[in-house]
């Protein structure tokens, strides 16, 4: 994912925190931007519904011609904006394509915006299963906080944001590094709906930032200090016990230079997700 594209408010706000790492090229998409299309800034014309984004969205052919390889989409489906998600994408169909998509809190929008959000949530889920996306990322705003604990009103999404996008970063980094050991195995093809999250160590509990159903695999990616996995005999055993589950599970180890040691988390699932309340 070295090009982060970013569609309307919820989108652009996580898009702008992967320009904390420089190995991210960042793109954003909505209404009443400032900005140049040449820097990754395009200002949409408003409308009135999603249906008329999608009937009026420009042509960006110019805009994403410097876009390849791997590329993250992060789009909220609530917001009208992201009527347009398909007709942008379109654009970018000779990309190796992730979803990152972002579900606000049902009970704090209208019964409209709920339907709207269900379509795009349904819509993108099918066409990542199918394979025209390489896999959807759903992340549950409600979820985040509940893992992160008490968030205060004042940066309340920036707090989510951060979470969010430092995990998906972090795993992103050990997809592209060689761990010191590993059992992954390439994921079947048909478990394309995922979500991320971290494991607790000191509770022994996964903090996913989606409640996916019929998780089929887990993959851990843990992140220990070097001079612990030098001197500590029984990190593996440690491991194997905390990772025991009915479900598929596979590990990698990496050494780092942090003094906290860190498991990041990927649920992977071939079921369409349903609604949630």
């Amino acid at each position: 994912m070295d090009t982060v594209i970013g569609l309307g408010s919820a989108g652009c706000n996580i898009a702008d925190e992967f320009t904390k790492y420089s190995q991210y090229k960042v793109y954003k998409i909505d209404c009443n931007l400032k900005g140049l299309r040449q820097d990754g800034i395009y200002d949409m014309p408003w409308q009135d519904s999603p249906e008329r984004y999608e009937e009026k969205c420009p042509d960006m052919t110019n805009f994403f011609k410097d876009v390849y390889g791997d590329v993250l989409f992060v789009v909220g489906g609530s917001g009208n904006i992201s009527g347009a998600a398909l007709s942008i994408l379109e654009h970018i169909k000779h990309c190796n394509i992730n979803i990152l998509y972002i579900r606000p809190d049902l009970e704090s929008i209208s019964i409209t915006k709920m339907k709207q959000e269900w379509v795009v949530f349904n819509v993108l889920q099918e066409y990542a299963r199918s394979g025209v996306f390489n896999r959807i990322y759903l992340v549950d705003n409600s979820k985040v906080e509940e893992n992160l604990g008490n968030v205060p009103v004042i940066g309340y999404y920036d707090r989510l944001n951060s979470m969010i996008v430092s995990s998906l970063h972090m795993i992103n980094v050990y997809n592209h590094i060689e761990p010191v050991v590993d059992t992954y195995s390439k994921p079947p093809a048909g478990r394309r709906i995922s979500t991320i999250g971290f494991y607790d160590t000191e509770n022994n509990e996964n903090k996913l930032f989606y409640s996916l159903d019929n998780v089929g695999e887990m993959r851990y990616y843990y992140a220990i200090n070097k001079e612990k996995l030098e001197t500590d005999g029984d990190i593996l055993k440690k491991i194997r016990e905390q990772i025991k589950s009915e479900t598929e599970t596979s590990y990698g180890i990496f050494s780092t230079n942090y003094d906290q040691d860190y498991v990041y988390t990927v649920a992977n699932s071939s079921e369409i997700q349903r609604q949630k309340k």
